[in-house]
């Protein structure tokens, strides 16, 4: 096989712009590429901030291609993730010429179980809907060479029937399984410890890094190498994967993986039915209790009330008697038992800490979603936990995002992921020219954003902006209240076609955005994120205030108190350094390529008024600024003139 030099792929006349269609040689992307091939080459880690533009995405994955290591590329979303297995893989072979080997890896849940679909087959308490998503699951379990979850694309989202045909890793029971030799899961990591490149994303990455922590088996191969794109997503999803969640859902599954191993063709032995009655009483009263009596979100043990601690203590003896009810009917020798009674163990110690809040290096919430509860429990402080487990483990660890920097500096995620201080960093500036393809509109004339007036003050503001460019806006909210409220004043006076965060899937939305002219589309924070709309379709986007994290969000309070406690000034060095980062992000959405034109709105006094807003002014890109509605009326009908 014949390798390229880097040099013969990005120069002149080289692979990649003689195999795209119109290239346009982009100098940041060339010079990334260099930077990331140097540190895989002399094994050090790299932070790229890549502007929106850049093509980070080839600027990473052909340098690892290239390198001769087994590389891990990392994503934040399984968007990006399939993107860059659908689109950019298949590219990257055709400017390099060669097939070098790559793989996508996902998380087990994501996988058919084939011992799973058996086991649901067989269930009788199976309704008329979910058997037709049987059969469906079952007729494409027949021809599917994958088991990927993405294939079956008329199965609906969240489907019930998907989750008992999948097995997590409590789940599984390894090399015992008779379907091992066919596992998809087992499959797609075969191809995986092949492969020169292997695709996953940080949930699946961290995920499997805290489990080979704690039990020395995991997932993913092998790697020299890891890079990962939407780095700033790191600190939250790490802490979350190294700390721990019990939800009522995942003690009732383990209820019901008891009573499978404990049926006999005459029933249930009469002391495993009254403990399994008992354990579906006790996960209701626990749960139940943490509804009726705890409505804050942070736990303490010094707030944990009486009815809290005796369903607790009831759960956690219901499941020592069951662990006792498996050795005796089944047999401790049997594997089925051993792995449920380890299942047991781990609920019980999990339990125990999430309840008890017994560690102070973690911090202790409760989460209430529409279809379970979860208890969690996560570190405060990553940043050492990265250094060892990540970083002194891996020759060479490449971050890269398009919001890694504020006010010029990589000093805020260097110090939160605890970087080595021999990191290299590089800001490769888009290639957009943002002081003549975008206008920043900052008005001082607003009430407080704290202030009931805001929302009505905010209103004719947002009306007047989307009357300005007819449409075509995307209007970011930092909450569900505040989206509503300005909607609610502003939407029947709007003469375009207005939708809603709420009004479908986010696909669904982000389609008819596009496709029908002068959409005006009202989002939260899953939109401030990847929507990538070019053209026409979007020229305004409103942000309606600096995006700090809403309070009594447990895991910012715990890093403020953290810093705080340590006699640091957690506002200037956290609050606001992130609150920069998701402004950026949000920022990002307009300008996505170089025909684009259009304004950002941010409706927040503070930008121009508070002591820190210079902070966020000097981490957006640079840019012509105006306060004055009637200079920024001037620009547009400049820019969109006869």
């Amino acid at each position: 096989m014949s390798w390229p030099a880097l040099e013969e792929v990005i120069g002149p006349g080289g692979r990649l712009a003689t195999t795209l269609p119109g290239y346009e040689r982009r100098a940041g992307q060339e010079t990334m590429m260099r930077a990331v091939a140097t540190a895989l080459e002399r094994r050090e880690s790299l932070m790229v901030e890549a502007g929106t533009g850049t093509g980070k995405s080839l600027a990473y994955l052909l340098p690892a291609a290239l390198s001769g290591e087994h590389v891990i590329l990392s994503t934040g979303t399984r968007t990006l993730q399939d993107q860059l297995w659908e689109k950019q893989v298949p590219f990257a072979r055709d400017i390099l010429g060669v097939e070098f080997e790559a793989a996508i890896l996902k998380g087990r849940t994501n996988y058919l179980c084939l011992l799973a679909l058996e086991q649901a087959k067989r269930d009788p308490r199976l309704g008329l809907e979910l058997r037709d998503d049987l059969g469906r699951i079952e007729r494409w379990a027949a021809v599917t060479a994958t088991g990927d979850r993405a294939e079956v694309a008329d199965l609906a989202e969240g489907a019930p029937a998907w989750r008992s045909v999948t097995a997590d890793a409590e789940q599984c029971v390894g090399r015992r399984c008779e379907h091992f030799d066919d596992c998809f899961v087992m499959r797609a990591r075969r191809l995986a410890e092949r492969a020169d490149v292997v695709i996953v994303n940080h949930h699946l990455f961290f995920a499997d890094l805290a489990l080979k922590e704690t039990s020395g088996f995991g997932l993913l191969p092998d790697a020299q190498a890891v890079v990962f794109d939407e780095a700033h997503h790191l600190e939250d999803i790490a802490a979350a994967h190294f700390g721990l969640a019990v939800s009522d859902a995942r003690v009732a599954r383990f209820g019901g993986d008891a009573r499978r191993a404990l049926m006999t063709p005459d029933g249930l032995p009469e002391g495993a039915a009254s403990d399994l009655a008992a354990l579906s009483r006790d996960i209701e009263r626990l749960y139940g209790a943490y509804r009726r009596f705890l409505p804050q979100s942070r736990l303490t043990r010094e707030v944990l009330p009486d009815a809290v601690l005796e369903a607790y203590y009831k759960l956690d003896t219901t499941l020592a008697a069951l662990a006792r009810e498996l050795a005796g009917h089944i047999g401790p020798d049997s594997d089925a038992a051993t792995r449920l009674i380890q299942r047991a163990e781990h609920l019980r110690q999990d339990l125990a800490e999430v309840v008890l809040c017994q560690r102070d290096d973690l911090v202790h919430w409760v989460e209430r979603g529409p279809r379970a509860v979860f208890l969690r429990a996560a570190p405060v402080e990553i940043g050492g936990l990265l250094r060892e487990l990540l970083f002194e483990r891996f020759s060479s660890v490449i971050l890269t995002s398009a919001t890694l920097t504020t006010q010029g500096t990589f000093d805020h995620y260097r110090g939160r992921l605890g970087l080595p201080d021999t990191t290299h960093t590089l800001n490769v500036a888009s290639p957009f020219d943002y002081a003549n393809q975008a206008l920043i509109y900052t008005p001082d004339d607003l009430p407080a954003p704290n202030a009931p007036a805001w929302f009505d003050a905010a209103g004719e503001r947002v009306e007047a902006l989307v009357r300005l460019t007819e449409g075509r806006a995307l209007l970011l909210f930092t909450s569900f209240r505040a989206m509503r409220a300005v909607h609610d004043r502003v939407a029947e006076r709007l003469p375009y076609p207005v939708m809603m965060q709420g009004e479908g899937s986010r696909e669904s939305l982000l389609k008819r955005f596009r496709n029908q002219s002068g959409s005006v589309l009202f989002a939260t924070a899953t939109f401030w994120e990847g929507v990538d709309v070019v053209g026409d379709a979007l020229s305004l986007v409103v942000i309606d205030r600096l995006p700090f994290a809403p309070p009594g969000d447990p895991m910012v309070d715990a890093r403020i108190g953290a810093l705080t406690r340590a006699g640091r000034n957690a506002f200037m060095e956290y609050q606001v350094p992130a609150a920069i980062i998701a402004l950026k992000q949000g920022f990002g959405r307009l300008i996505r390529h170089r025909t684009d034109t259009g304004i950002v709105a941010i409706l927040d006094p503070r930008l121009v008024r508070s002591r820190y807003g210079d902070a966020f002014l000097a981490s957006l890109p640079p840019g012509r600024r105006t306060g004055d509605l009637e200079l920024l009326s001037a620009w547009w009908d400049e820019m969109n003139g006869p």
